[in-house]
């Protein structure tokens, strides 16, 4: 059961990677193409952390017959984690303070919540 539970968790966060890496690339293509402004880059940026967190936050609560908002809530925060981490050893500079740290958890958190409350009443 735990290891059912874990491979579900771990299909999901790779999904979740795989999307972002999708609309990172799309973002940088239009960068690339057209002139856009650093609001259009930022908004492509926190599009990709939501987007993600949605979409794994669905197909994670899923499988699960209660409580499916927390399953998404879950896979928001692990993506999160993992975002932060991978950050801060790749750029000690990046999410340190708490206006980079806070809003980037935020709406991850919510983006998985909302994938799984869409779930819900759902087999």
């Amino acid at each position: 059961m735990k290891q059912n539970l874990v491979l579900q968790i771990i299909k999901g966060i790779v999904l979740a990677y795989l999307l972002s890496a999708l609309a990172l690339v799309i973002l940088s293509f239009v960068m690339y193409r057209w002139d856009v402004s650093e609001n259009v880059i930022r908004g492509g940026i926190l599009f990709a952390y939501v987007f993600s967190c949605f979409i794994s936050g669905m197909v994670v609560s899923r499988q699960h017959s209660e409580r499916k908002y927390l399953w998404g809530l879950l896979m928001g925060a692990v993506y999160f984690v993992i975002l932060w981490g991978v950050s801060m050893i790749g750029n000690k500079g990046a999410f340190t303070g708490f206006t980079g740290i806070l809003p980037a958890l935020a709406l991850c958190l919510l983006g998985g919540m909302l994938g799984g409350m869409l779930q819900a009443g759902k087999r």
